[in-house]
């Protein structure tokens, strides 16, 4: 997907201060270290797909190993 989106909301100052953080430490951008953050936490496109279709349940935790679900 090349198209970017520009999403509002609201953070936790926690939150935000460590997001901020992070970026000044990597000398990168915000939304990129949101982006890598929300990547990394969020499930894959067919992972989601068999959770809709309840298909291969808890194979998303299999697959990825580290017991997030």
């Amino acid at each position: 997907m090349t198209d970017t989106s520009k999403i509002t909301t609201r953070l936790w100052p926690d939150v935000d201060r460590r997001l901020r953080a992070a970026a000044a430490l990597r000398r990168a951008r915000l939304s990129r270290v949101i982006n890598e953050a929300l990547d990394q936490a969020l499930p894959t496109l067919p992972e989601i797909g068999a959770m809709v279709t309840g298909t291969a349940a808890g194979a998303g935790e299999e697959a990825r190993g580290d017991g997030r679900s």
